[in-house]
């Protein structure tokens, strides 16, 4: 009969030892110290077992019985309060507790232990996984407003001219649809008000004359007739001038609207959009995205994304693609105020492959 309450009160270390890797996994996902993560996992399964068996008295059936009590509770507890995080927090803390095999084995362990079927709690996502950027697709027609402004164009074919408002001076501008940035000469940029920096960053313009390396600066506002657009990244082009226009009108402008070209009137219309637009010409050129992929034992990965927002305006949001292979991934980060630096992590799904990777700014908006 001891013999049995022995093997009674051994039966229970198994589940025990699986709720202490479940805590551990489950502390490791948020990234708290490992030591302290451990120690709190061994005082969360001694301490209830030890006040249990106190309460039933001794002997190795009331240790069996404490042993099994608890790991039932734990059972029915984890997956009640931490949904859709018990399958990978069960297979880090095992990671943990078969890391002085190697690390292959650890591997192994880690994948067995999350491919063991769950509680049915789990199913509710608590701690969201990686968003996978959507595979590409035709856009639909965006939701126009009834806001609408007409402007005189002179000329003809591609070569349109209208007048754009830049604070309290209006500029001739050739409307061009294969301008990606606007641009205006530095005497126009003077007229305006608004030095370049010796530190501006750069980017390469397709002109009549070839390609050439263009600073830019961010002006504040610019008035489509009474529709504004705030936020508009210029390119510094002297050769982009010429007697009749002051520079180009590009899709960082236009593209705000929906253009319609009128020439029994002489005029363009244009339509403001409704809703948030993409601003990721305009916020590109000032916001530098970097990532640090970190693989660990049990073959989680987590990508930390940093942004520096050298503008100065707020970035509101700013989705930056995370490529690993052919893996894809989106990162947000909100709220850059101007001259700071914004940092998110991003959890990707066990085993992704990112010993190569890539970043790049996908959407953003002042």
């Amino acid at each position: 009969m001891k013999a049995l309450a022995g093997l009674f009160a051994l039966s229970a270390l198994l589940p025990l030892l699986a709720g202490a890797a479940a805590i551990v996994g489950l502390g490791l996902l948020r990234e708290l110290p490992p030591v302290e993560v451990v120690a709190a996992a061994g005082a969360l399964i001694i301490l209830p077992v030890a006040g249990l068996r106190t309460a039933l008295g001794p002997g190795n059936w009331a240790l069996g019985a404490s042993g099994w009590g608890w790991a039932c509770l734990l059972a029915l507890g984890l997956p009640r309060y931490f949904p859709g995080e018990l399958r990978e927090a069960f297979g880090a803390g095992v990671a943990v507790f078969v890391a002085p095999a190697g690390a292959d084995a650890t591997a192994r362990a880690a994948r067995m232990a999350r491919e063991l079927p769950m509680p049915a709690k789990e199913g509710t996502a608590r701690v969201p996984e990686a968003e996978r950027a959507p595979e590409p697709c035709v856009a639909a027609a965006a939701s126009l407003s009834s806001d609408q402004v007409a402007l005189p164009y002179e000329g003809q074919g591609h070569s349109l001219a209208v007048p754009i408002q830049f604070g309290d001076t209006e500029l001739t501008m050739l409307f061009d649809t294969g301008a990606t940035v606007t641009t205006l000469s530095r005497a126009g940029l003077a007229r305006l008000g608004i030095r370049v920096p010796a530190d501006a960053p750069e980017i390469t313009l397709r002109t009549a004359n070839g390609e050439r390396s263009a600073q830019l600066v961010l002006v504040p506002r610019v008035w489509v007739g009474g529709l504004p657009v705030d936020g508009v990244t210029v390119g510094v082009c002297d050769e982009c001038e010429d007697e009749r226009t002051a520079g180009l009108l590009g899709l960082n402008v236009s593209g705000q609207f929906l253009v319609t070209v009128d020439t029994a009137r002489k005029e363009v219309v244009f339509q403001a959009r409704k809703g948030e637009q993409d601003r990721v010409v305009d916020v590109g050129p000032w916001l530098k995205v970097r990532a640090t992929a970190r693989v660990w034992p049990d073959e989680r990965v987590e990508v930390e994304v940093t942004a520096d927002n050298r503008s100065d305006r707020t970035v509101s949001e700013a989705q930056v693609g995370i490529h690993c292979g052919k893996e894809n991934f989106i990162a947000r980060l909100r709220g850059l105020v101007p001259r700071s630096t914004g940092t998110t992590s991003l959890r990707l799904p066990a085993g992704t492959d990112c010993s190569t990777y890539s970043v790049s700014l996908e959407h953003a908006r002042w």
